[in-house]
């Protein structure tokens, strides 16, 4: 709240400073709400998830793609909307090489990932529902495969849109005359901040070579062998990352919160291995995301596909 009120009043260090908190204080609240795992009381639950808005995801559009599609089908080229959020660039092994009219910047279309993954939650908070009013397809489909459910009115998606409208319109109503360097900082920074936190989180813990859908057994199984763990047992790195850190234990068992997984994540590592569930891990987040980045510009090697 300090922060966003330091951002009304035009202060750098505040909107400096906002992405990286509203992460930290919003990322437990949000995702675990939508996943009812935050409160045993569904009315905490529905109205809590709502701490996403206006600059980390928009809850109505968030709840089909991230529980219906994402969580059901991870990594699965076919039916996971998380592998299309980046196209043209391939994240999925199964994808075909994208066909572009132009080659893609520094002949890799790694680096859509890397721009994209700058401005992800512009995506998530108004490019994604605009899509969905305006009744257009995921890309990649013919439809949209995630639509928002029947009981969502489009002018509650609308009004749902509004305090993301209010954060990008804001800096340049206030401050684009008077002070533009300001007004710009005020405008961007949000968003990229946001974005780099969210794409650095989130696609760290799926979108790797050895995360790429095999065989399994189980649903679960397949669940555990698409995520990546890291800083295992870690309650700070748990702390810092909302849990994401043991992915495979959230995509495992996804109605239990995050707060419980240093205690059970031994236990549960071991159950695994018992069973011959191969659990994906990496030393800590920055080990993480170099294997993400490696995997990327691997797979998009050439626009032609060569060395996926």
């Amino acid at each position: 709240a300090i922060c966003w009120a330091g951002w009304l009043k035009g202060s750098y260090l505040a909107t400096a400073l906002l992405p990286a908190l509203h992460w930290v204080l919003a990322a437990h609240t949000c995702h675990e709400a939508t996943h009812g795992t935050l409160s045993t009381d569904p009315r905490v639950n529905f109205w809590l998830q709502f701490t996403a808005h206006p600059i980390m995801f928009n809850v109505f559009v968030w709840v089909p793609q991230h529980l219906l599609s994402h969580h059901q089908y991870t990594n699965d080229y076919t039916l996971d909307m998380d592998v299309h959020h980046f196209a043209p660039a391939r994240l999925a092994k199964a994808a075909p090489p994208a066909v572009a009219s132009t080659a893609p910047l520094f002949g890799n279309q790694g680096w859509t990932f890397v721009w994209k993954g700058c401005l992800t939650t512009l995506g998530t908070c108004i490019l994604q529902p605009l899509r969905t009013l305006t009744e257009k397809p995921t890309p990649n489909f013919d439809v949209n495969i995630t639509p928002i459910p029947e009981a969502v009115p489009k002018w509650v998606l609308l009004l749902s849109m509004l305090p993301s409208f209010f954060v990008l319109l804001y800096p340049l109503a206030a401050f684009l005359l008077t002070d533009p360097v300001r007004a710009l900082f005020l405008e961007v920074w949000p968003w990229i901040g946001m974005s780099l936190i969210w794409t650095t989180m989130t696609q760290t813990s799926h979108v790797q070579e050895s995360c790429q859908p095999v065989e399994a057994p189980c649903w679960t199984a397949n669940q555990v062998q698409t995520s990546l763990d890291y800083s295992i047992g870690d309650p700070v790195a748990t702390a810092l990352t909302g849990g994401l850190n043991a992915q495979s234990l959230h995509h495992a068992m996804p109605t239990i919160c995050c707060a419980h997984f240093p205690d059970i994540y031994d236990e549960y590592s071991r159950i695994c291995a018992e069973h011959g569930v191969q659990v994906r891990t990496s030393r800590n987040l920055a080990t993480a995301l170099a294997e993400c980045l490696n995997y990327v510009f691997k797979i998009n090697r050439q626009y032609s596909g060569e060395g996926a």
